[in-house]
């Protein structure tokens, strides 16, 4: 169980801190409107509100002197095998929220919460509000790791296209210089996090619809092939049997029995 915490404080000094339990909160508001720390030689920043995560090793040096309001849960040092992610990256003290987070519910959901601890169930309900900002932390912190690549935003948003529109014959080269890329920087930046070039990652989006459609339906193969992208049935009959190892006919008939034989 955590225990939640509360906390106006007026960080006149800079002294480090040593902790002894594993924090995590939010850091909801700062005179400048920014909050930071120093651990060892390095200084990290952020705009508030934001994520905050503390625990127990390094030195935590206040940067921003004046007032600043947060609350926090704080958790005992023997449960820190839970926080790997953090613990293992010290510029996880602070992490960014996304724009689109609704922290207002969330925290008026803790405030009420915490009013009513004794009350049966509040204590498992704050622990899942933590568990839900934790979740929120790791997910920010994987956002930041993946978008620290020149154009990440825009390779994501031609990848979101690609993943809906694969069956429309989509244009990669002219979606890189809508994106303001040229074709040459889009193929080795998408690659980077991709590892496949889009025409493989376009074609295997177009192989796992036909799969959902020869598994679902019964569409004869030329009209799954159309709706899945290819503009010629055989050369899907191809492409569908040097990836899958099987025929498109095939492969609909092994999936219908794996089916029957688990009804029985």
């Amino acid at each position: 169980m955590s225990c939640v915490v509360y906390d106006r404080q007026n960080l006149q000094t800079s002294l480090p801190l040593h902790r002894t339990s594993i924090n995590f909160g939010v850091v909801l508001a700062s005179r400048t409107g920014r909050t930071g720390y120093r651990i060892g030689d390095q200084e990290y920043e952020a705009e508030v509100p934001a994520f905050v995560f503390t625990c127990p090793g390094p030195e935590y040096c206040a940067v921003n002197s004046g007032p600043v309001e947060k609350f926090y849960f704080s958790y005992s040092s023997e449960y820190r095998d839970f926080f790997l992610e953090f613990t293992s990256r010290p510029e996880c003290v602070l992490i960014p929220f996304r724009r689109d987070f609704n922290l207002t519910e969330i925290l008026n959901e803790i405030f009420h919460l915490a009013a009513m601890i004794r009350h049966p169930g509040s204590t498992d309900r704050l622990d899942f509000c933590c568990m839900h900002l934790v979740q929120e932390m790791a997910l920010n912190l994987r956002d930041r790791k993946r978008q620290e690549f020149p154009y990440a935003s825009e390779i994501y948003r031609i990848a979101s296209y690609l993943d809906l529109h694969f069956a429309e014959q989509p244009d990669v080269e002219a979606l890189a210089r809508e994106h303001g890329m040229s074709y040459r920087n889009f193929l080795r930046y998408w690659k980077k996090q991709f590892l496949v070039p889009p025409g493989v990652y376009l074609r295997r989006k177009q192989l796992d619809e036909a799969c959902r459609l020869l598994e679902d339906t019964d569409l004869k193969i030329y009209e799954i092939a159309a709706r899945a992208g290819f503009v010629d049935p055989y050369y899907f009959i191809r492409a569908f049997r040097k990836e899958k190892r099987l025929t498109p006919g095939a492969y609909r008939a092994m999936q219908r029995k794996k089916i029957q034989f688990s009804a029985q």
